[in-house]
């Protein structure tokens, strides 16, 4: 179904909520009640609201209940006066308004005459009404703290918040690093494909960053772990800019450890800078902002074969907006940004190098209006398009092999290439990657286009039932995404393809090659992917929050989802797709706030809520898509050279995958349960003290098995028994049994928030968690494998073996600690710090069929942790004054100043002997190897493979106006 279907499916709903588009979650409120000496409501005040981040100031009127609100505020400080005849004045100065965030004024009229001014207490810290866990960074903190240069490195700071694996990817509440969301001025930028940061702006583009992770409301859907949402900065009345840049390389970073599995890093040079500009084009009616931000960076390192290397990547930052108020109760607001990207890499774990030149960036538009209509709606919505092109090609077509034993009739074929003697890893390992001349191996990717069209509407409805106030959202959500999944090994060879007798193998030619040399034969696999894939999604929303009193608030919410993934084999395979109605996943979300103090700062409160996945498209172009995996086998040329296409050996046997594979027709979608409950108590002005516990489990997880040891694969939510052949129908030799998916998570956290006042700011958490289980989600971290929904780990019964146990995200104590000081000279000093303790370490063994590390030879997470890792970063800001609104400021970040170099990951191939049936402790580990006892035993399981970065200084200035 094409979007133009798609919007006529949901045309009755989007007319019931909205007429134009606009954004959600992009700007934050000011609710209040006025009160006389007494406590009685004060119905009448004028309430007047001003800003530089607002159009003109608004105005508006308590009603019988003494109660006003103030709308779709963007980010940023106000400032409220209060004004009856016949009571003094009452203003309140440097109102904070966050991103999706209420603050709640509770404000006191005296009798009095004239116009006398009283200046009310700094606003509350707490949100009351609100059962969201997560973080905010305002434009302040974040400027003020040591992180990286764009908005990803913030979301690691969030409390619970910790590496899982990919790279700017963080893990939420036990989820993997693919099952977050992330949005950016309302926008869904996260990779259709994988589900994975696909889109990124730098600091200077940003106005706040709000991290969700945890207890959201109805209208938020399609994420396992978090929510990451970014509002860019707007124009003002004022011609405001920065012109910035900043500076690193190896002159200003310590010396990192060599690595003998990967290699070591020699050195790098980073530049980074650009330019934003803001202002008006028409008074309290048209503000513009435009930005740019080239950044280049070299990183040079030695393979671990002795090669010198370069890694290069240019990027280009852009972003655009327009802000348009068409009254004081309609605004319209158009956006653009993205991050044009090449880059050149090394191929990870080669021998040689070569060079891979990958081209991708996404273009994001959109177009979103908010407007107030009567005294009782409030209406949103939003058009959107994410569009990123991606392509990856090699600059040699030469043939991909594998080693896959420590054969002596095969390193022989190594070395003759001059590949293995130089290798100091190659005599400890079964598995060596590279191509004729001693290059790495790769693949093609050409093209891997993206693309997202997304419209989004919703109406709320203030209402009352006697003395119950209601807040009713409605709205609706309707995507079309897209997915073109081209690739292949190198190495074409498109004629028909005949073993050295002479006998036909493939009529149809080979499409890449990449051979796995084994002791007696050599295999080639042939990879043929060329699929698009399309989704459809749609979503409605209901959500109530009934302020019962002046102290407590219920909130209702139900969200439906429905969505119908397909691919090219749709249409020929039987339910070769997944096709859920809105039936299917109904997703209650139930929570309450209770001011207990009853004085606006304070909040017990508590959530319930499922939350079901938005499957990224990998799954419709691998498993219901043309992908084609041929296997020949062959016996070594008798001249005794590699196999080549052109000289293969004598063939004797093959299969093959591929054209699709089918769906259980009883199959469910897949969500996470949340519950949780905490209080958070303001117990001074401007500081806030929490308390949380969170329980997450996962449900209903689709996963991809075969019953017959890899000869036919289904798609189903995997657990029990099976006696029959899911895929054939027909009775198996002997039942297989998978047991049920498992990822139980829980934390307790500990918080401390000091906004900013009196020249410092410090933010702290302390987590205690647990993540246990036998499926790690979306990523399996364990082998890096990226494919969602249809991972390894589940496709053999014995692949599970030994399969339960601690996660590998899992981190039972975290602390970390954020913040700033202004000194009296004008130097701000800003920090972060952070402890977390090891993660779980497995014995990993490789797996006849499915190759290194699919294999658990112990139980899983229970061969010790990792080093426990703490760093403390510093920020260094000096500022210059000119006169007439130019300031120079001079900038250095010192990240990991004491330089700590502690191992992060390890490496945790125990064995590259193959199972036997039943047997999960063969030899391996220290002591073992080549020449032993054990000599398919890994001698450096447990050594690390990647370290902490060292210490490294980054320069920068930034003149602004």
């Amino acid at each position: 179904m094409k979007l133009k279907n798609l919007v006529v499916g949901t045309a009755v709903a989007l007319l019931l909520v909205a007429a134009l588009p606009a954004a959600a979650q992009t700007t934050g409120r000011i609710d209040g009640r006025v009160a006389d000496e007494s406590g009685s409501a004060l119905p009448g005040v004028t309430i007047t609201l001003n800003s530089a981040a607002m159009q003109g100031e608004r105005l508006a009127v308590t009603d019988a209940d003494g109660r006003f609100r103030f709308l779709a505020l963007a980010p940023g400080s106000y400032d409220l006066r209060a004004q009856l005849e016949g009571f003094g004045i009452v203003e309140q100065p440097d109102i904070r308004v966050q991103v999706d965030r209420t603050v709640t004024l509770q404000l006191t009229l005296s009798s009095a005459f004239g116009d006398e001014v009283t200046v009310s207490g700094v606003a509350p810290i707490v949100d009351t009404t609100s059962t969201t866990s997560g973080a905010n960074f305002d434009q302040k903190l974040f400027e003020d703290l040591p992180t990286s240069r764009t908005f990803t490195g913030l979301a690691f700071a969030a409390p619970g918040a910790v590496d899982g694996g990919i790279s700017g990817n963080p893990s939420f509440g036990g989820a993997s690093s693919a099952e977050n969301r992330y949005i950016i001025d309302g926008l869904d930028t996260t990779d259709p494909a994988f589900g994975t940061v696909a889109v990124s702006v730098p600091q200077e583009f940003v106005r706040e960053v709000e991290v969700k992770t945890g207890g959201y409301e109805a209208e938020y859907g399609g994420a396992l772990g978090g929510v990451v949402n970014v509002i860019t900065k707007s124009g003002g009345n004022d011609l405001e800019g920065d012109a910035f840049a900043y500076y690193s390389d190896d002159s200003l970073q310590g010396e990192s450890p060599p690595v003998p599995q990967v290699g070591q890093d020699l050195g790098y040079e980073e530049y980074d800078f650009g330019a934003a500009i803001g202002g008006k084009l028409i008074e309290d009616r048209l503000w513009y902002f435009v930005a740019a931000n080239p950044t280049s960076r070299d990183e040079f390192l030695r393979t671990r074969g002795g090669h010198e290397d370069t890694e290069s990547l240019e990027r280009l930052y852009y972003a655009g907006k327009l802000t348009y108020q068409v009254n004081p109760n309609h605004q319209i607001v158009a956006s653009l940004f993205g991050d044009p990207t090449t880059d050149n890499r090394v191929t990870d774990n080669s021998y040689g190098s070569v060079g891979v030149d990958r081209e991708y960036g996404s273009t994001n538009l959109g177009l979103a209006y908010n407007g107030t209509i009567g005294a009782s709606f409030f209406a949103e919505a939003s058009v959107a398009r994410y569009d990123e092109p991606f392509s990856v090609h090699s600059p040699t077509e030469a043939p991909w092999y594998v080693t896959a034993t420590s054969n002596p009739y095969v390193r022989d074929l190594v070395d003759a290439q001059g590949c293995g003697s130089t290798d100091p890893f190659y005599p400890y390992s079964g598995s060596y990657n590279w191509n004729l001349g001693c290059a790495g191996g790769t693949s093609v990717q050409d093209p891997q286009d993206r693309s997202r069209d997304e419209l989004r509407a919703s109406l709320t409805w203030f209402a009352e039932t006697g003395s119950v106030d209601h807040e009713i959202k409605i709205g609706a959500i309707a995507r079309n995404v897209e997915y073109n999944d081209n690739a292949r090994y190198p190495g074409p060879y498109n004629q028909p393809f005949y073993d050295s007798n002479g006998d036909l193998v493939d009529p149809t030619g080979l499409r890449g090659q990449r051979w796995v040399l084994f002791g007696a034969y050599a295999s080639l696999r042939v990879y043929d992917q060329n699929s698009p894939g399309e989704t459809d999604e749609q979503a409605v929303f209901f959500q109530d929050a009934l302020r019962i009193g002046d102290y407590f608030t219920l909130n209702l919410g139900l969200r439906a989802d429905a969505f119908n993934a397909t691919g090219v084999a749709s249409g020929v395979v039987a339910n070769s797709e997944l096709d859920f109605g809105f039936s299917d996943q109904l997703a209650p979300r139930i929570g309450f706030t209770w001011d207990v103090a009853k004085n606006g700062r304070s909040k017990l409160y508590g959530h319930y809520g499922k939350f079901y996945e938005s499957v990224p498209l990998d799954i419709n172009t691998r498993a219901f898509g043309n992908e084609i995996f041929n296997y020949y086998y062959f016996y070594y040329p008798e001249d005794g050279s590699l196999p080549t296409a052109e000289n293969p050996g004598t063939y004797y046997t093959g299969f093959g995958f591929g054209l699709g594979t089918a769906v259980d027709p009883d199959i469910k979608p897949m969500y996470t349960e949340e519950t949780l409950i905490g209080f958070e108590y303001e117990v001074a002005p401007n500081l806030a003290l929490g308390l949380r516990a969170t329980q997450r489990s996962i449900e209903d997880v689709i996963e991809d098995i075969s019953a017959d040891g890899g000869a036919n694969y289904f798609i189903t939510n995997p657990s029990g028994e099976f006696t029959m052949n899911p895929v054939t129908g027909e009775p198996l030799p002997e039942s297989v049994f998978f047991p049920e998916p498992v990822r139980d998570y829980e934390s307790l956290e500990l918080t401390l928030n000091k906004r900013f006042s009196n020249n410092w700011q410090l933010y702290a958490s302390a987590v205690y968690s647990k993540n246990e289980g036998n499926y790690g989600g979306l990523y399996r971290q364990e082998t890096g494998q990226l494919d969602p929904n249809i991972t390894s780990l589940y496709d053999l019964p014995g692949l599970l073996e030994g399969a339960f146990g601690l996660l590998p995200n899992d981190r039972q104590y975290q602390f970390k600690a954020y913040g700033s000081y202004v000194w009296p000279i004008q130097l701000t000093t800003g920090f972060y710090f952070q402890y977390l303790d090891g993660t779980p370490i497995s014995k990993l063994g490789w797996h006849t069929s499915y190759g290194a590390d699919e294999r658990f030879v112990t139980q899983r997470g229970t061969a010790g942790r990792t080093a426990d890792v703490w760093n403390l970063d510093l920020h260094l800001q000096y500022p210059i004054h000119f006169g007439s609104g130019l300031d120079l400021k001079l900038i250095a970040d010192v990240f990991n100043v004491t330089d700590q170099a502690e191992a992060t990951l390890v490496d945790q191939e125990w064995t590259t002997a193959r199972e036997q049936q039943g047997l999960l402790n063969d030899c391996g580990g220290p002591g073992t190897g080549v020449g032993t006892s054990c000599p398919a035993g890994n001698p450096l399981w447990g050594t690390p493979t990647q370290y902490q970065s060292p210490r490294t200084i980054r320069l920068g200035a930034k003149l602004s106006f």
